[in-house]
């Protein structure tokens, strides 16, 4: 949704992230598979083949942090999409969005927002889906 308001190399340095927090609940699901190809479409990033070492994932969260605070904020609304995929975050998850939020200089309350904005987004994006489907 945010996506497009980064420049390219933050888009790649994002790709890295969201693939490495696909993992963090212990399984790629299909529905964070399925998230994570819509933000490789909107990164317009086809065929980029994401980085999710620990070497690579800490380059891209330095990377991030240094950009601006909407593009730091519209990483974490991201990166919290994918991670709330499944409806809950599991405390691997918890701790990967408090390192981006120290990395980005977020205050818990912010991030507390974030993730209540994209929760309710969801329900009302599944919402939606019921309704056309009725």
């Amino acid at each position: 949704m945010f996506l497009n308001l980064l420049p390219k190399k933050e888009r790649q340095h994002f790709l890295n992230l969201a693939r490495y927090a696909m993992g963090l609940n212990g399984e790629f699901k299909s529905e964070e598979l399925e998230i994570y190809n819509s933000f490789v479409h909107e990164c317009d990033l086809h065929g980029y083949q994401a980085k999710s070492g620990n070497k690579q994932v800490t380059e891209s969260i330095e990377a991030l942090a240094s950009g601006s605070t909407g593009h730091r904020k519209a990483v974490m609304i991201e990166l919290c999409g994918i991670m709330l995929a499944d409806s809950a975050i599991c405390d691997n998850e918890r701790v990967f969005i408090q390192r981006l939020s120290d990395a980005f200089d977020m205050e818990d309350f912010e991030v507390r927002r974030i993730e209540r904005w994209v929760a309710a987004m969801n329900d009302l994006v599944a919402e939606g889906y019921q309704m056309v489907e009725a």
